[in-house]
């Protein structure tokens, strides 16, 4: 997996954080390790449908 993708999550859940404070909404630590989870988890659901869709294109 390529770094940039690590950093993007993270810069995304750390502008998300700062958007909310412009908002004075309420920010809790869970709540960034959540969006990072969150942004992890979405990437290994498209890394596994991208193999498989990698896979279908190599048996035709």
């Amino acid at each position: 997996m390529q770094v940039g993708i690590w950093v993007s999550i993270v810069i995304s859940a750390m502008i998300s954080f700062f958007i909310a404070s412009l908002f004075k909404q309420p920010l809790h630590w869970y709540l960034f390790v959540l969006i990072i989870c969150i942004g992890f988890f979405i990437n290994t659901i498209i890394l596994i449908l991208r193999t498989k869709e990698d896979q279908e294109k190599n048996e035709a």
